[in-house]
């Protein structure tokens, strides 16, 4: 995930949505070894003018691109490991970050056509901004408006909270497609439709509960997290963060140095957070799962981060349309139009009214976009109404071109 914790005058880095960011780079790799493959052997059949077998070729290129399709979902926690002891993760992160673990992952060397978007893009990051931070944290909520069907093939992230909670960041939401390993069956599987929530710097599956499904990984910095079956689609969701169990242990000192309460499972207290989603038609809720936070008393840094994001597409915004082969693209005018209102945002029950609320767009992408020649154009709108608490996101829709940067700058 990126880090939505900052002020939003500070740029973000790539901790965003990274365990899509890893499937994308397997999912580069696979697409190199096979445009690789028909690159070497297309000059020998067409000088042999088999082409029929040449035929056959390009429609297994496209086979394999539509396998990819499918697989997405299915390999986002390929990277699902217990292997490292505490004490090694901690001294990971002694010199370190996630950022910076992230970035030593998603190295590539391949070269990128130009004109095109690597997933996954935040089309929107938005910014509500407390006067000060909230020093007894019981819970959060807002209200979620889905105001278009998310068609099936499309991946498509809402995740309104990006939050910190006693040093530990966070993320959740509600997402179109997804995958972990089942509670019931112990295997991987897809989950379509589904809530997530996902906590930083700890990995034992101790400090998890849910009744869906589960991922503990270094895919996007060391993280665990929980999800569950929602089948959410067009329509109105409550989306609540509440503080509900208490698992005794050494109390945390006022004065201890955070990373000190990295992967501390087991050495200090830890308070159960749960995730709710309400369907505010049916009165419907779902309990996606629980996470584990350090300490008995939970403080939430002041600033939330909303975002929007596609993670499945490489999106084309060459002048004319081309055929990028095994690469799964959607070209920028024909996005999916998806709109979503937020609103009702109450921290502890009671609702938070902000004078404004800074969006801005394409400000969180994938690392190795910047190998990629072409200024990536504007594909969202946004606006805030502060009278009604009310932030309407509208994305998939071409909006302009990026000015053009001057000689030298």
């Amino acid at each position: 995930m990126f880090r939505h914790f900052l002020e939003p005058n500070i740029k973000c880095s790539i901790r965003d949505s990274s365990h899509r960011l890893q499937f994308a780079k397997n999912d580069l790799r696979f697409v190199h070894c096979i445009i690789l493959i028909g690159r070497l052997t297309s000059p020998l059949l067409l000088k042999e003018k088999k082409v029929y077998w040449w035929t056959q070729l390009k429609l297994f290129m496209k086979l394999i691109k539509n396998i990819l399709a499918v697989l997405v979902p299915l390999t986002l926690f390929s990277g699902t490991t217990f292997s490292q002891t505490k004490e090694e993760l901690k001294k990971k992160y002694e010199n370190s970050s996630i950022d910076e673990e992230l970035k030593k992952k998603m190295a590539t060397e391949y070269i990128f056509p130009d004109s095109l978007i690597l997933p996954p893009l935040h089309y929107i990051n938005s910014y509500y901004i407390l006067d000060s931070a909230v020093n007894d944290f019981h819970s959060i909520s807002i209200d979620v408006i889905v105001q278009d069907d998310i068609p099936d093939h499309y991946s498509f992230y809402i995740s309104p909270f990006n939050i910190s909670l006693n040093n530990m960041p966070l993320y959740c939401g509600i997402q179109s497609s997804g995958g972990g390993i089942s509670v019931k069956t112990g295997k991987e599987e897809e989950i379509k439709f589904n809530g997530i929530f996902s906590r930083w710097f700890e990995r034992t599956k101790k400090a998890l509960k849910t009744t869906g499904y589960y991922a503990s990984s270094d895919a996007e910095g060391d993280f665990i997290s929980v999800r569950n079956t929602v089948g959410w689609h067009k329509g109105s969701y409550r989306i609540t963060l509440k503080k509900e169990g208490y698992i005794a242990g050494k109390t945390i000192p006022d004065t201890i140095n955070p990373k000190e309460t990295y992967f501390s499972w087991g050495d200090y207290e830890h308070s159960w957070i749960t995730m709710y989603v309400e369907d505010l038609s049916t009165k419907k809720v779902v309990n996606v799962g629980s996470l584990a936070f350090p300490g008995k008393k939970i403080q939430m840094k002041k600033y939330i981060t909303s975002f929007l994001e596609q993670y499945k597409y490489f999106i084309d915004f060459a002048q004319r349309p081309r055929d990028l082969e095994g690469l799964n693209v959607i070209r920028y005018d024909k996005l999916p139009n998806v709109t979503i209102i937020q609103k009702n945002l109450r921290i502890n029950g009671k609702l938070v009214k902000l004078e404004k609320v800074p969006t801005y767009h394409n400000r969180t992408h994938n690392p190795e976009q910047s190998k990629v020649a072409g200024e990536i154009p504007i594909l969202s709108k946004d606006s805030y109404n502060p009278a009604t608490g009310e932030l309407t996101l509208e994305t998939g829709v071409f909006v302009a071109w990026p000015p053009k940067k001057e000689d030298g700058k």
